[in-house]
């Protein structure tokens, strides 16, 4: 069988057209969506790039497996001594790369995320490839562009067509510095968000911290109208890529059979808690993420509202490949999601940042309790509480008004951080005692 995971960096699901949005930006991704089931309410565990990450391969959270953060803390999976390298077949702690090695299944990735390089991200695929832009051309990070991933993406795919292949297409775009041509901002017209309004833009000429508007340039809405063209163009130059890869399944007769799973690492904020062009928090805009999943052979499409998150995507993988999902795996195969079965499903799920603050959230079908361990330059309160009913955007804490929920959701995110935490100390713990290493980014600016 052929799986495709697709995962695309800071790209925030209400730019995306199948999720409603009026420009268009994802004319391929909302052709995959048609043969679909899109989650509305799909999340990063944790956040941003390299606990995402984590989370996805490992399948777990970042509280068992000790990626809270990006740089040096960053660089090992906890656990057992089989996170290291390979310590027999009999071991119940394998990534999904070391399952699928375990199973013999050709395990391929192209990734453009050299910006934070780990051990455990490059362990035991059977390919790995990581290309360098030309001097010039990929200025950033040497990044590489969206159209070189999808290039070796389909060499892949085209290498292995007669065997059984795990191929994993993660590109950076539309991660900042946005590099769009005129023509191409030109095309789109972005609706005016309903915030920041334009009396938060005025207060927040005030700020002085990473990257806070006055840093951005965004003095009214029109400036930020612009800077989310230029975001707008990023997304389109990204899904013009996918959309050649997503054409050369079909191409080759492999797209109908395939499972593919499209998703991004996090989102992004643009001015709604006082950041633009940045992921920061456990707010909205920083962790819930677009999650497409197409099963093999056009099973149920349609929409999902059940709370999930990126850590549940492995088991879902090893589900379909027939696989037994290792014990110490912390997620839960999407299957009788995709397919429409009646299942008792989670009632929340929480969430950890921990780059350029620490803090953890529960999310319930109304409610969202924040915990912030480490503030970073902000100064926020130790809890909040949000209504997402009444204020799906976040605006407005009404811990104080309810405080048997903050008790309640409080005793929760305790029980669940008691069940999964590993065999060390609570990541995101050593991140607000040690500071988060996004601090040291915003002091360099």
């Amino acid at each position: 069988m052929l799986t495709l995971v697709v995962d695309i960096d800071s790209l925030r699901p209400d730019h995306v057209g199948a999720y409603g949005y009026s420009e268009p930006t994802t004319p391929n991704i909302d052709r995959l969506a048609e043969d679909a089931v899109r989650f509305d309410r799909a999340y990063a565990a944790n956040s941003p790039c390299m606990p995402a990450r984590a989370g996805f391969l490992s399948g777990r959270y970042g509280i068992a497996n000790g990626v809270a953060t990006h740089e040096a803390r960053a660089q090992t999976l906890a656990g057992p001594a089989a996170w290291e390298g390979f310590d027999g077949e009999d071991s119940d702690y394998w990534t999904l790369p070391e399952t699928l090695f375990q199973d013999r299944t050709r395990a391929c990735a192209v990734s453009s995320f050299p910006r934070h390089p780990a051990p455990w991200f490059y362990h035991l695929w059977d390919e790995f490839h990581q290309p360098r832009e030309p001097a010039g051309e990929g200025e950033y990070f040497q990044t590489p562009r969206a159209e070189t991933v999808a290039d070796r993406a389909i060499d892949c795919l085209d290498r292995h067509t007669e065997e059984d292949l795990f191929l994993y297409a993660q590109f950076w775009n539309p991660h900042t510095p946005y590099n769009r041509s005129d023509e191409e901002i030109a095309q789109f017209d972005p609706p005016r968000p309903e915030y920041p309004t334009d009396e938060q833009i005025a207060s927040q000429q005030a700020d002085d911290h990473w990257r806070c508007a006055s840093q951005q340039g965004i003095e009214d809405a029109a400036d930020l109208l612009e800077t989310l063209a230029h975001y707008d163009a990023e997304i389109h130059y990204c899904d013009r890529h996918v959309g050649r890869l997503l054409d050369a399944l079909r191409e080759r007769n492999v797209y109908e059979e395939a499972l593919i799973v499209l998703l991004a690492d996090h989102g992004e904020e643009f001015g709604e808690h006082g950041l633009y062009s940045e992921h920061w928090s456990t707010h909205e805009g920083t962790q819930r993420i677009p999650l497409l999943v197409k099963p093999p052979g056009g099973a149920r499409q349609g929409t999902s509202d059940a709370l999930v998150t990126n850590v549940d995507l492995a088991p879902t993988i090893l589900d379909y490949a027939g696989l037994d999902r290792p014990a110490a795996w912390q997620g839960r195969s999407l299957r009788p999601l995709l397919t429409g079965e009646s299942t008792r499903w989670r009632e929340r799920v929480v969430l950890d940042h921990g780059l350029y603050t620490a803090q953890r959230a529960v999310r319930t079908d109304r409610w969202k309790f924040v915990r912030t361990y480490h503030d970073g330059v902000w100064d926020l309160p130790e809890r909040q509480l949000f209504d997402l009913d009444a204020d799906p955007h976040e605006q407005t804490d009404v811990a104080d008004a309810h405080p048997d929920v903050v008790t309640e959701l409080e005793r929760a995110m305790a029980c669940w951080a008691e069940t999964h935490v590993g065999r060390e100390e609570d990541a995101l713990h050593a991140v607000a005692r040690g500071g988060p290493a996004g601090l040291a980014w915003a002091d360099e600016e």
